[in-house]
């Protein structure tokens, strides 16, 4: 296949190129330059010939949430997502597939949510998946289009891994605040594999939640990260030292969603990783 991927220097993306390559696929990256061009004309020639298109990019949403980097977040996805439907949606031979990434962040604060729950979170993040999933909407009818609303993607080199296991190897972990929020997560591996099983499977189509079957709160992935470091986890970060780092964008510690993909599950996908303790041990180095 030919799989365009917008993002694709970015962590996720650099993660799905190599996993294409390897299979022997033609992967397209759509570098951010390209959206910089008021003319559409070098996108349109990479987007040429594509039987699938992976819409990844968007700013890092792990930053201080002032009112310059919220609006970036929210531009850079909206926009992004804007324009590369608008020029799909005008080519003579479109593309089979079209994935749009959007985020369990969606979904409320507390409850379990599958694909089916037409319940909606509020707040900054949840607004910003849902303007970003409306755009990727005005897909032509004709094209296949998935949402791939993520959870926390865990990986050893990059993301937000890394930084949540750096005070346990200093012997300084611990659980945030109460520990009671939930935290839906997806091992890389399965996050390669299950893109790679909706590719396939031409009957999905629509939303589907890439998460782990078994979404944890916290404090069970606080207890999870010290047994795989080998290291305590006695502290309690509170909420307020989040707020003076993040400021708005502490949510995304202290506040989390539980998601089920229940769509992938039944179409019959088998997570390699579903349990957050042999994922936390398979990527401990």
């Amino acid at each position: 296949m030919k799989i365009a991927i917008s993002g694709s220097s970015g962590f996720i993306g650099k993660h799905l190129g190599a996993f294409f390559s390897g299979q022997g696929d033609t992967v397209v990256p759509l570098k951010h330059a390209y959206f910089k061009m008021s003319s559409d004309d070098v996108l349109k020639d990479a987007l040429s010939g594509c039987d699938v298109v992976i819409n990844l990019a968007g700013a890092t949403i792990n930053q201080r949430w002032t009112k310059v980097a919220k609006r970036k977040i929210m531009n850079s996805r909206v926009q992004t997502t804007r324009r590369l439907v608008s020029i799909v949606n005008d080519m003579p031979l479109k593309p089979s597939l079209f994935i749009s990434i959007s985020a369990v962040g969606i979904y409320p604060s507390d409850g379990i949510y599958n694909e089916s729950s037409s319940q909606e979170g509020s707040g900054f993040l949840a607004d910003v998946c849902k303007k970003w999933e409306e755009e990727a909407q005005k897909l032509s009818t004709d094209i296949r289009l998935v949402i791939a609303r993520l959870g926390v993607v865990l990986a050893s080199d990059g993301g937000a891994l890394p930084f949540m296991l750096l005070p346990f190897r200093f012997f300084a972990g611990g659980k945030i605040a109460s520990g009671k929020q939930g935290f839906s997560w997806i091992h890389i591996e399965d996050l390669m594999s299950a893109m790679q099983f909706v590719i396939t499977h031409k009957e999905l189509s629509g939303i589907i939640n890439f998460v782990s079957p078994q979404p944890v709160t916290n404090r069970v992935f606080t207890e999870a990260a010290a047994a795989a470091l080998h290291r305590p986890a006695w502290c309690v970060f509170p909420k307020f030292v989040f707020r003076l780092l993040y400021g708005e964008g502490e949510v995304l510690a202290t506040e989390g969603q539980k998601a089920f993909p229940a769509r992938l599950q039944s179409a019959g996908y088998a997570f390699l990783y579903p349990d957050i303790r042999i994922a936390l041990q398979s990527l401990v180095v």
